[in-house]
């Protein structure tokens, strides 16, 4: 089908709207897929809100390092509180260094898209920058004090001390960098479309995860004293269920920001890869592909329905999830409304259900009840029947009409 598409020329009539075309330069300003990028830039900050509100705050976070640092050195740090959040409470901690976050990485994704010869001098002039701040006040001070005194001399200690403010100063902003991995590298892997920046977000979101995990531990927590306690420590048994849908309580509130998370993490994952996926695969089209309105009608309805499916099939994601770990208190709730006996609410004060392995056995129950519905519910013909019944629909009323 694309040889038989001919090259449509670039001069169009004084007046008339260009036609669209899947080049980089035009698809990259389409409304889906600026659409794509902004929603998994806001699921790329509401996981790390998310991480950090539950897991980082008052547990590890940033400021609790800064206040460590300044007793050893007996001083204040050279970056500012306003900066790092010193000084405030909870999640108002990340909030100026969540903006520095997202500067920093569309700065990264906006140098990503220059011509190599203005990356090299852009990285040229912050590497020349960086030694002039750690060491010209040093060998300004000790070249112009060897000159006018004609002594040749190793720096004295009030010229060494001058790399005190530069040297705390790089610390502290690798430290606040350091929390900001996951925003910075997101937003550089969305905005500048690098495959490997998004898994660095995400792997170290889950690297944050995993190093609380290792320090809500209780062998380890138990041998770091006092900053033990201050570490958020999820309990081998769960409380009573608080969050859930049409009445029915399923997960409590750790088990619902789990689930947040995971979804975010999808929808960020999905959201930033699909639009590299589609921009690549429009870049590999032939030329004439490129200028066939029947490709690009076709790239407007892979678009649409990625945007329905990012919203749909991962919110059916979150909600299944929900139920799959509140899925014992759907049964007991079937069984004491359906008999009326003592057996179910004796059953749910069990506190193997309210353990962790209870809820994994409740999620196997649910998943293995889903693949034996698959035996007697049809799910393929039934969206084979709701798919055709759309696009019936959706066909102009002359081309319904079937001869006969």
């Amino acid at each position: 089908m694309a040889e038989d598409v001919g090259l449509q020329g670039d001069v169009t009539v004084t007046g008339a709207v260009s036609p669209r075309t899947l080049h980089l330069k035009l698809l990259r300003k389409q409304w889906q897929i600026i659409s794509l990028q902004v929603i998994a830039t806001m699921a790329l900050v509401g996981m790390y809100l998310e991480v950090v509100s539950n897991y980082v705050v008052g547990s590890i976070d940033h400021t609790m390092l800064f206040d460590t640092i300044e007793l050893l050195i007996g001083d204040q740090l050279p970056i500012g509180d306003w900066l790092t959040g010193e000084g405030r409470n909870g999640l108002a901690r990340f909030f100026v260094p969540l903006v520095l976050g997202l500067v920093v990485g569309g700065g990264m994704a906006l140098l990503a898209f220059q011509t190599p010869k203005v990356q090299q001098r852009v990285k040229l002039g912050f590497i020349i920058t960086l030694i002039v701040v750690l060491v010209g006040q040093l060998l300004l001070s000790w070249l112009t004090g060897m000159l006018f005194s004609l002594d040749l001399r190793l720096p004295n200690s009030s010229e060494l001390s001058t790399l005190e403010w530069p040297l705390l100063m790089i610390l502290s902003l690798m430290i606040l960098f350091l929390y900001l991995l996951p925003v910075i590298m997101g937003v550089r892997g969305i905005w500048g479309l690098s495959r490997r920046s998004i898994a660095w977000a995400i792997g170290f979101t889950l690297l944050f995860l995993g190093i609380h995990a290792i320090l809500a531990f209780p062998l380890i927590n138990g041998q770091l004293g006092s900053y033990g306690d201050s570490v958020n420590v999820i309990g081998a048994q769960f409380s009573e269920p608080t969050i859930g849908i049409f009445g029915l309580m399923l997960v409590t509130k750790q088990q619902f920001a789990l689930i947040m998370i995971a979804v975010l993490i999808m929808v960020f994952q999905e959201s930033s890869y699909g639009v590299i996926r589609y921009l690549e695969y429009a870049y590999r089209l032939p030329e004439s592909c490129k200028r066939d309105p029947e490709y690009v009608r076709q790239m407007d309805n892979v678009l649409n329905t990625h945007l329905k499916h990012t919203f749909g099939f991962l919110g059916l994601t979150g909600i299944a999830t929900m139920i799959a770990l509140g899925f014992h208190t759907v049964l007991l709730g079937f069984v004491e409304d359906s008999t009326g006996s003592q057996w179910a609410g004796q059953v749910s004060e069990s506190i193997e259900l309210s353990l962790t392995y209870g809820l994994v056995i409740s999620a196997a129950m649910f998943l293995s009840i889903m693949a034996l519905l698959r035996f007697f519910v049809p799910w393929e013909r039934i969206w084979g029947f709701i798919y055709a019944r759309k696009n019936a629909d959706a066909m102009p009323a002359e081309k319904k009409v079937v001869d006969i």
